[in-house]
């Protein structure tokens, strides 16, 4: 089993569905669209069960021939937890690995370019510290906002997939690489990114509030402040 035979049977699945799969595609894109980056460990694990669902009667022949002595069900329910926690598992993983090679390559650069211009930021415990205090808050910086980047690209991504399907066209048409792709996911991809930032602003402004104290506490406390 390589990865073309899979993209094609997974292909070839999404076809035979048709909109009975395309509206669960655009009901998960539009989750991600809206708060992905709260839900993306959630729906990658979703898409990964199904992808191991689709790849399970390409598993069972090995198995078999292995001599595995379980039910192709249990069989079964094995490839798709295995495959949601391994998609859920790199996309977290890819995130951090990106994060980290960002970071490199922006403070490479720029402790480079300083060096240019006469200062060693590497032999200096001054601009070493200076450099190390933008590096953490850099680094937690990107970390909150790459999530919010990878549900809105997989958003994007599912959108047009489910719009093919229930529009009757083959997804096997879809080239994920062309420029006319990139065009067409780009603003659905900023206006996600918006829309999460949002959503995460109305989620801390709940979780201050949870603190506050109500109304009658206030009242109260102001009362014997007076006294």
């Amino acid at each position: 089993m390589d990865i073309e035979g899979l993209s094609q049977e997974l292909s070839q699945f999404l076809d035979d569905g048709g909109i009975l799969l395309g509206l669960p595609i655009a009901g998960l894109s539009l989750l991600l669209f809206l708060a992905g980056y709260r839900l993306l460990p959630i729906v990658t694990m979703i898409v990964g069960i199904a992808i191991g669902y689709v790849s399970s009667p390409l598993v069972l022949p090995v198995a078999s021939n292995l001599g595995i002595d379980l039910d192709p069900l249990q069989i079964t329910a094995i490839i798709c937890l295995g495959c949601g926690i391994v998609l859920s598992g790199l996309v977290t993983l890819s995130a951090r690995l990106l994060t980290s090679a960002f970071i490199f390559i922006t403070f490479s650069t720029g402790i480079q370019t300083l060096n240019n211009y006469g200062f060693d930021v590497e032999r200096s415990e001054l601009w070493s510290g200076i450099a190390a205090l933008f590096a953490l808050f850099f680094t937690i910086g990107i970390n909150r906002i790459l999530p919010a980047i990878f549900a809105a690209v997989f958003a994007a991504y599912g959108f047009i997939v489910a719009g093919l399907l229930i529009t009757g066209n083959q997804v096997s048409t879809f080239e994920p690489v062309e420029v006319k792709t990139f065009i067409l996911m780009l603003p659905i991809v900023v206006l996600s990114i918006l829309m999460q930032n949002h959503d995460k602003v109305k989620q801390e402004e709940k979780a201050l509030a949870k603190h506050e104290p109500d109304a009658k506490t206030k009242e109260a406390q102001q009362h014997f402040l007076k006294l």
